[in-house]
């Protein structure tokens, strides 16, 4: 399934490096195009902050106007065709936002009122939202927005389905456990070079991966203002017979995703006042149930310069975890708040940029730093950057 791991050298139309979801698209359009295109991953799958989120597929989690909602709508569109394909896990679940202020209800009324018929949104008073869903806290809730097109995924097994998938029908050739140690460039063509001396040679290289791009071009990286964004999230033990019919999202959110700051009430929203705690980690609340029944909780948001990044990264902080199910436990009423498991998300975002891309003599092309936007635009996003980069 797999291309050969013996010292050889691989030619190939365009290479790219790291395979979540954004190199993973950028391969897949490469090779829709008609070209030979090799996908290198330094692990057998990616594990980093394409498979470590919650896999919701939101449309209010960029601006209303600009590239970022068309790259939004086309990704929803790219994962219900290949759904149609192959499972790879697409639920057509909604999601569902849930206000705690009568501010934060005056901005989903207004986004109600300005977008039902462009992102198909149907605003609830307190008592509509109460009688549909008996798990919301009363005391809590002041209205709601629902989202019926937004979807649901496994991040872990969308790639891990994908990839080999991609590869059984010939579109790509896929070399996992492979670190590349170097990348140049000539008028010709590129050469990749990986740890145990393989030559990779192809027109165009993409790297698609933060960690690779801060060791192959250390001093671009320096230059580039980076920042890392450490996530903390949480699982519960499964509850079968408990059932979130959508990915719920609370007022923290209204507050934290772009697409809300157009409604004429998100100025008073922002002048509200919000407990420090949550403040200053980051902490915006999110709920998805998973297959088994389990509900994945989160999340917090800590940012920092690479060069102080490792120590926040190296443990997980239970204080935040205690605040996030806390605020948690005010929003809903689960049957058990017992954690199974817990983790951290690491990801790149550029504090001025959507993305951040730098093309390196004309045919090394950087992406990454898309922050926690990647598996909502990430693959169209990627549809419209190969094919810029290779017409």
């Amino acid at each position: 399934m797999y291309a050969s791991q013996h010292k050889t050298t691989n030619h190939a139309d365009v290479i790219v490096i790291g395979a979540g979801v954004l190199g993973t698209f950028h391969a897949y359009f490469a090779a829709q195009m008609g070209l030979k295109t090799i996908l290198i991953e330094r692990n057998s799958f990616p594990s980093d902050a394409s498979t470590r989120n919650f896999g919701m597929v939101v449309q209010t989690i960029v601006e209303t106007v600009g590239e970022w909602p068309i790259f939004a709508s086309a990704s929803r569109d790219i994962y219900l065709s290949i759904q149609e394909e192959l499972d790879i896990g697409v639920q057509g679940n909604g999601s569902l936002y849930i206000a705690s202020t009568e501010i934060e209800r005056a901005v989903l009324l207004d986004f109600a009122q300005m977008y039902s018929q462009a992102f198909h949104c149907m605003y609830l008073d307190a008592e509509e939202a109460l009688y549909r869903y008996p798990f919301i806290q009363a005391s809590y809730c002041s209205g709601a927005l629902h989202f019926p097109d937004d979807l649901t995924l496994d991040p872990r097994r969308l790639l891990r389905q994908f990839i080999p998938h991609i590869v059984q029908k010939g579109l790509i050739d896929y070399i996992p456990q492979t670190t590349v140690v170097s990348i140049t460039s000539s008028d010709q063509q590129c050469v990749v070079q990986d740890a145990v001396g393989n030559m990779f040679l192809s027109d165009q290289v993409f790297v698609c991966c933060g960690a690779d791009y801060r060791t192959l071009f250390p001093e671009y990286f320096r230059a580039s203002g980076l920042r890392i964004c450490k996530l903390q999230m949480m699982q519960t033990e499964p509850q079968p017979k408990y059932t979130l019919p959508h990915a719920i999202l609370s007022g923290l959110s209204i507050r934290r995703y772009p697409a809300f700051k157009s409604t004429p009430s998100y100025s008073f929203l922002e002048v509200e006042p919000v407990d420090e705690r949550i403040r200053s980690h980051g902490i915006h609340l999110l709920f998805k149930q998973t297959a088994d029944g389990s509900v994945i909780i989160g999340d917090s948001h800590e940012y920092s310069a690479f060069q102080d990044a490792h120590t926040s990264q190296e443990y997980t902080n239970c204080y935040i975890n205690e605040t996030i199910l806390q605020y948690g436990q005010q929003m809903l009423a689960l049957p058990s708040w017992q954690i199974k498991t817990m983790w951290n998300g690491y990801y790149l975002i550029h504090p001025e940029q959507e993305i951040y891309t730098e093309t390196i003599n004309d045919r090394i092309h950087i992406v990454t730093g898309i922050a926690g936007k990647g598996m909502s635009t990430g693959p169209g996003f990627a549809q419209k950057h190969i094919a810029s980069k290779l017409r």
